[in-house]
């Protein structure tokens, strides 16, 4: 036995008894002791601030459209024997695009024909006997009722004439109809009918548009108001950098039944050669009125899990960087990634990117944020520096999820 348990062995039982209240002690205030506090992460979040609103410049995405586009066929009925065009070709006006088995028609024009022959024969012959009777008559050789019967035979005989007449020129037209031809320069768009199927008559056969006039055709909503004769500024996809002035030619009387958009085309006075049919455009409206909403991307709303009213909310970035949700009131769309809402300020601050993953209250970073007012302006230099627009984060990489 060693001298410390030989001391310990040596204690009385009130010192044995300190010594234990002393030990408890300490255990008791180690397990009472708060755990070690931790620093929440700021997550970094993109933000949008809203500037003051501005008058509207409503933009609307369309394309290229000819003015004149026609569903042709042919004049009557019969099997197809030859297709001449493809589509996407380009035909001039009198080209041949299809044919007919010509047969049918070729015989019922012989025939009608034959019978106009031999009619106009008859009406000659009774022609001639006429004009002798009518020699006999003046001698008083026949009476005038015979001289009245043979006048009303070649009448009779003349009329017959001009009857078979008019239906041969009919069967001879019959016959060319077989013959489908095209009446303007024009562009191949479709070929609803293939070869050897037999088709009734103006049942379309090809889709034909007009290459002397192009416009831009667009679906603007309800709330838009487009006159005739607007100014329109139209831009290409194939060249976004150049601007084109058009007008309003022409606004549906009624909305679409599923879209709920009216059909508006716009007429292209200076036309560019290299513009085909089917490009992609967008077409500006002039601005009209002061907006009474903001504009955010599409990309801010969202729909709280579990909200049985599915109402949209944003986040909004306080001044002490955490983040709170707005409800706000959906208005019509702008351009493709744009909506309009009510119910925020100008100057807020709304979040665009990462709003999936934040909560009420959350602390939140914010990279340089961008300025819209109407539309989006994504250079950032518009507004003044700010030393903490970007906090770094150890560990953090920007781009990379948490």
């Amino acid at each position: 036995m060693t001298q410390s348990t030989t001391s310990l062995l040596s204690l009385d039982g009130w010192t044995w008894k300190l010594l234990i209240a002393s030990v408890l002690a300490l255990l008791c205030l180690g397990g009472c002791s708060k755990p070690p506090t931790t620093t929440e992460v700021p997550r970094p979040v993109r933000v949008t601030q809203l500037a003051d609103r501005a008058e509207t410049q409503a933009v609307f995405a369309g394309e290229v459209r000819a003015r004149y586009e026609s569903k042709v066929g042919f004049r009557v009925g019969g099997k197809i024997t030859h297709r001449y065009v493809n589509v996407g070709d380009r035909i001039k006006a009198g080209q041949v695009i299809a044919e007919l088995d010509p047969a049918d028609y070729r015989l019922g024009a012989d025939a009608l024909g034959a019978q106009f022959r031999a009619a106009r024969a008859d009406y000659e012959l009774a022609a001639s006997d006429l004009r002798r009777y009518h020699d006999l008559r003046q001698q008083n050789f026949i009476s005038a009722a015979e001289y009245e019967r043979r006048e009303t035979s070649a009448a009779t005989l003349e009329h017959r004439v001009a009857a078979l007449k008019a239906q041969y020129e009919q069967a001879e037209l019959q016959r060319q109809y077989t013959r489908l031809l095209a009446e303007h320069d024009s562009v191949v768009m479709a070929l609803p009918a293939e070869v050897e199927q037999v088709v009734a008559p103006t049942q379309p056969v090809a889709v034909l548009a007009r290459l002397s006039e192009l416009e831009v055709a667009v679906d603007v909503p309800e709330t838009a108001r487009v006159a005739r004769d607007t100014p329109v500024s139209v831009r290409f996809w194939a060249a976004p950098n150049m601007v084109f002035e058009g007008r309003v030619r022409e606004v549906a009387a009624s909305a679409d039944s599923s879209s709920r958009t009216y059909a508006v085309r716009i007429s292209l006075p200076i036309q560019p050669a290299w513009v085909q049919i089917g490009m992609s455009a967008t077409a500006a409206f002039s601005p009209q009125r002061v907006a009474q909403q903001h504009v955010i991307p599409l990309s801010a709303l969202f729909v709280p899990q579990g909200d049985p009213a599915r109402a949209p909310r944003v986040w909004v970035l306080e001044e002490d960087n955490t983040v709170r949700s707005v409800p706000v009131t959906v208005g019509i769309p702008v351009g493709g990634d744009q909506i309009e809402v009510d119910g925020l300020r100008s100057g807020q601050k709304v979040v665009t990117a990462g709003a999936s993953r934040l909560r009420e209250g959350q602390m939140a970073v914010a990279f340089a944020p961008s300025a819209v007012g109407r539309t989006l302006v994504s250079d950032a230099s518009r507004l003044p520096a700010r030393k903490d627009a970007i906090v770094p984060i150890a560990g953090y990489t920007p781009g990379q999820s948490q």
